[in-house]
């Protein structure tokens, strides 16, 4: 009755909506608009004139309304010509006008003088530097721009030239931090198309052993990219951090083309910095990448239809060592190998002056060879941890844009968009580690591992906008998309099934044994991980509307508000019957049992925006703008395939044996534990039917102004906080839990945290959950040209702080990626019989409570007090410099012991977060040793250089990159983890490595050379 009552309020929203507005114009996704207003010498609107735009892709013409204003929307980013003309006035000519994507250029006055058409009035200037109508912050980046920085060859690469972007402490470079939020925050968008990954958030192909394994986008394919930091519009969401909007490059009259190569060999990389730890690190011996392209674009009918393709494959090299003293370093320098197949096509039909279609086809089908594709596979005694890997994904989108008339324009489009990873071990064995010995010595295959995992997001969207006067000009946009996704989830783990205590036979291996010593058995074998139920394929229905007004109330205002609902259907898949079989209570809910499935919807989510701008003095080239606004995140479906669906599995199985046939007895004493069974996820997770997704809200005021013809300067502050959050949690305490009597399973209820959520505690102890914190307040300097006149900059200092105890989508403390269902919260956290009993008795480190709001807020490990960006570019003749310094505050730390429920490491503070640890001293390693709070401040200077040859229409551009020019190699992480599992210390505690229990290196990469070569035409 509710999803009745749901469908008819959504249809009657839109008929609504539909029938109130009567004409309209906006902020494009694919493209860029430009507007003016055409007066004559007395300052009288001129109607009736002529603008006509010229670019490579032809001529566009535009009428001026009564007031004497025009607007052209749907245009190609890039550089234009206008002509203004009109009987009885001299035509006026404005050149090298500036479009870029996603914003509106607003155009001086112009004015028409008395003459005849023999004498043009040539308008000498650039294109505005501020967007006056504009609340979004972060910033525009086009291909030819980044041409001149020192920049990596993935467009991810270029996000971190964008004030308010850094890194995101663990999910990898192609996902970062954008305004505090987790690397899985982001909503990224090529073309109109959602690549965001379905299962987990995140870009392109996703893993929660790799991260992100791809784009399918180089820069070589890019026509410009568009960093949202905040403030963004109605139109967009699904993120709670940033919005990533990228448009490719099109076809033109001009055939136009290249054929590159860029080489970034072993002998051009200076010395990865080695290191030796107590439990072995892998160490990098080189690192090299080689890619190759070819690019063609040109017209297939002149003025009308135009073709563009790319080709760019990509080979990556790696050389690991393994550590000395383990059996594989008797192999030297091993080689990982991967090969990336990008590709690009677009073909763009302008059917008339006010209609066109485009069809943009990418992706990045990819390979990694038989090897060490893990790094920690060199840690193994043989070559049981090497894997092959297959990946990548392909995206395909058709986009409509239509002017029906002067004051109604019409998008419509389809897309789709999959991702998929497959990883094959070499030896399907058990995988474990014996932590009897120092060093920890592994056992075995690689454990868990994806076995074919696939995304797929079908995506359908109708937008309109309108123009219209009522109390000032209107600019009203509105929309509706509706997404379609699938998302299995095969936890493959490597090994033969196994019989657990209660007699369940495995569906998987084991993987994450640990052999542990014991005073009364000399030891015993603890399972961490295993899964016996079946392999769940999920969907996803995901619909959403908005509404947007940019409305010109005076000459200098404009107020833009906005609202955006959202709903979201997920459907759990392999799992039995959700009803009275598997016990919920009523507010789980439940779908079609006969079907065997449990789905949850998510609806009536509305989504305030509010927006004000006003220029300052009027003449276009400052605005002081207030931006408020609520973000809700879209659920990936990885919460549908744990929670709605039977991921059932075990997170501790205790064996006296090797073997695995002879289990231990609950109420044993024995590594720690009496509790020696505990099963997860035999059925789905109960929902709580009142629960929502997490949202944040953001409060952002700002100043810019133009100092200088393309040079603007900007002050803005960004407030952001998280009033709810969804996440599952277990009731019962952790004490309670391993000290009870009978065998444990662990249950989860998804819900909004907070103190309201019932608890089982330990006997004669309090506990219960807090509310969920996270705090990000920023203030961010910008300056910024526009390449011109020889030179451009983008330069930008943030003061940033981020505190609380929620991290988003990502927890990088533990490393773990599972959106709204991480560990964090599966345990009341106010328990103070965590240390009081646990301690004492069973030896648990740390205080659970440093895991909650009152005791333990703190800095999050996404805070960076200070960063610092200037990148720059000078053009003199046939020779272009480029200079990129990015610097800023190191990662937060914090010491973490692990979960004793979970085995793993890296869950439980020691201290309140941010406070720091003691950090291990390592030879040649000056900032190594005594108590941090960060890693050491970071800065690193890259450098470019390119010099072009003209033969004839033809030119040569040879190139050169030196990444970390003065070779700065200093820690950017420690293991945090005081336990390498419970009851086992960690020996690599405060070692300069790769996240918790690392096995690689944690520092800068040495210096980096990359040469490149360029035919263009």
């Amino acid at each position: 009755m509710n999803q009745t009552r749901t469908r008819r309020l959504a249809s009657l929203a839109l008929a609504a909506l539909l029938s109130i507005l009567g004409r309209l114009e906006a902020q494009e996704t694919t493209s860029g608009s430009l507007s003016g207003a055409v007066r004559d010498g007395q300052g009288a609107p001129v109607p009736g004139a002529t603008a006509t735009l010229t670019s490579d892709q032809g001529s566009k013409a535009f009428v001026t309304d009564a007031q004497g204003r025009f607007f052209a929307p749907y245009l190609t980013p890039g550089r234009y010509q206008l002509r203004v003309t009109l009987t009885g006035f001299a035509p006026l000519e404005l050149k090298d006008l500036l479009v870029r994507l996603g914003s509106r250029t607003e155009l001086p006055e112009l004015v028409l003088r008395v003459g005849g058409v023999e004498e043009v009035v040539e308008v000498i200037g650039s294109s505005p530097a501020v967007d006056t109508s504009s609340t979004t912050a972060g910033g525009v980046l086009d291909n030819e721009t980044l041409k001149r920085f020192p920049v990596g060859r993935n467009f991810t690469d270029a996000l971190y030239l964008v004030a308010g972007v850094s890194d995101s402490s663990g999910v990898g470079r192609a996902n970062p931090s954008i305004a505090g939020s987790s690397g899985l925050d982001n909503n990224y968008v090529v073309d109109g198309v959602n690549i965001s990954n379905t299962g987990f958030g995140g870009v392109g192909t996703f893993s929660i052993v790799f991260g992100s394994m791809g784009t399918g986008v180089t820069q070589d394919f890019i026509k410009e990219t568009q960093v949202k930091t905040g403030g963004f519009e109605a139109e967009y969401g699904q993120a709670t951090g940033g919005v990533v909007n990228v448009v490719t490059q099109s076809g033109s009259n001009v055939i136009h083309g290249a054929v590159y190569g860029y080489l970034r060999p072993y002998g051009l990389t200076s010395d990865f910095a080695q290191l030796q730890t107590p439990n072995g690190t892998v160490n990098t011996a080189g690192d090299a990448s080689y890619d190759a392209g070819v690019s063609l674009g040109g017209p297939l009918v002149e003025d009308r239809l135009f073709a563009f393709a790319a080709f760019n494959p990509q080979w990556e090299r790696r050389r690991l060592v393994a550590p000395e003293g383990f059996p594989l370093s008797s192999l030297g320098e091993v080689e990982r190998r991967r090969r990336v197949y990008s590709y690009a096509a677009k073909l763009s039909w302008q059917a008339g002056s006010n209609h066109r279609l485009d069809a943009s086809f990418f992706g990045d089908p990819s390979k990694g060879e038989l090897g060490p594709q893990r790094t920690t596979a060199l840690l193994a005694s043989d070559n049981t941890r090497f894997s092959e890997l297959t990946y990548g994904g392909h995206q395909q989108g058709l986009r409509y844009d239509g002017i029906v008339n002067a004051h109604w324009l019409l998008e419509a489009s389809f897309a789709r968009s999959i991702n998929s990873i497959d990883e094959k071990p070499q030896v399907d064995e058990w995988q474990g580690t014996d932590r009897t010995v120092v060093p920890n010595r592994p056992f075995g295959g690689i454990g868990f591992y994806d076995k074919g995992g696939q995304g797929e997001n079908l995506q359908y969207q109708l937008k309109s906008t309108h123009i219209f006067d009522l109390a000032g000009n209107h600019q009203v946009r509105y929309g509706a998309a509706y997404e379609d996704i699938s998302f299995a989830r095969d936890n493959g783990r490597t090994g033969p099934p196994f019989t657990l205590a209660d007699g369940t036979v495995t569906r998987t291996g084991a993987s994450s044994i640990s052999i542990l010593p014991d005073p009364a058995f000399g030891r015993i074998y603890r399972v961490g991980r295993a899964n016996f139920g079946p392999v769940p394929e999920t969907t996803a229905k995901y619909y959403n509307l908005f509404l947007q007004d940019t409305w010109k109330i005076a000459e200098r205002l404009i107020l833009r508000p906005g609202v955006r609902w959202e709903r979201q259907r997920l459907v759990g898949g392999g799992t039995p019957l959700c009803s009275a079989a598997t016990g919920q209570p009523e507010d789980f809910t439940v779908s079609h049992p006969g079907d065997a499935q449990c789905e949850r919807t998510f609806s009536n989510n509305f989504s305030p925006r509010l927006g004000a701008t006003y220029d300052l003095f009027g003449s276009g080239q400052s605005k002081v703008y207030a931006a408020w606004g609520r973000f809700l995140s879209k659920v990936p479906n990885d919460l549908a395939a744990r929670a709605l669906s039977a991921d059932a599995g075990i997170s501790r199985a205790d064996y006296f044996d090797a073997a695995l046939t002879r289990p231990i007895p609950n109420g044993v004493l024995a590594g720690g534990q009496t509790q020696h069974l505990i099963i997860a996820g035999a059925g789905a997770a109960r929902f709580d039917t009142e629960a929502q997704p997490t949202y944040q809200q953001e409060l952002l005021a700002g100043v810019e102004f133009e100092l200088a013809p393309a040079v603007s300067v900007g002050v803005r502050y960004t407030h952001r906080s998280t009033p709810r959050v969804l996440e599952d949690v277990g009731t019962l305490s952790m004490t309670a839990e391993n000290l009870s009597a009978t065998p444990g399973n662990v249950e989860y209820y998804i819900t909004n945290i907070g103190p309201q959520i019932p608890t089982q505690c330990y006997s004669g102890y309090p506990c219960s959950f807090e509310t969920p914190v996270h705090e990000y307040d920023a203030v961010e300097v910008t300056l910024n040209k526009a390449f011109s006149g020889h030179w451009g900059l983008l330069a930008s200092y943030r003061w940033s702080r981020l505190s609380g105890n929620f991290e988003g989508f990502f927890r990088s403390d533990n490393g773990q990626s599972d959106p709204s269902i991480t560990s964090l919260f599966d345990y009341p956290t106010n328990d103070p019989s965590y240390s009081a009993v646990g301690g004492p008795q069973l030896g648990f480190l740390g205080d659970i409570r440093y895991l909650g709001s009152s005791l333990g807020d703190g800095r999050l490990p996404n805070d960076r007090t200070h960063q610092i960006k200037v990148y720059g570019s000078f053009a003199w003749r046939a020779l272009t410099l480029g200079l990129g310094f990015n610097a800023g505050s190191g990662r937060v730390l914090t010491a973490l012991a692990a979960n004793p429920s979970y085995n793993s490491p890296a869950e439980i503070p020691m201290t309140v977060r941010g406070a720091g640890l003691q950090t291990a001293s390592v030879s040649g390693c000056d900032p190594c040793g005594g108590y941090r709070e960060r890693t050491p401040f970071e800065a690193k200077l890259d450098l470019h250089a390119d010099y072009t040859l003209k033969l004839g229409r033809q030119r040569v551009v040879l190139l050169a990159d030196v990444f970390n020019l003065l070779d700065r190699q200093a820690p950017t992480d420690y293991d945090t983890a005081v336990e390498s599992a419970f009851g086992a210390p960690n020996p690599n505690f405060g070692y300069p490595t790769s996240g918790a229990v690392g096995a690689t290196p944690g520092y800068d990469d040495p210096r980096q050379v990359r040469l490149g070569a360029r035919l263009e035409w």
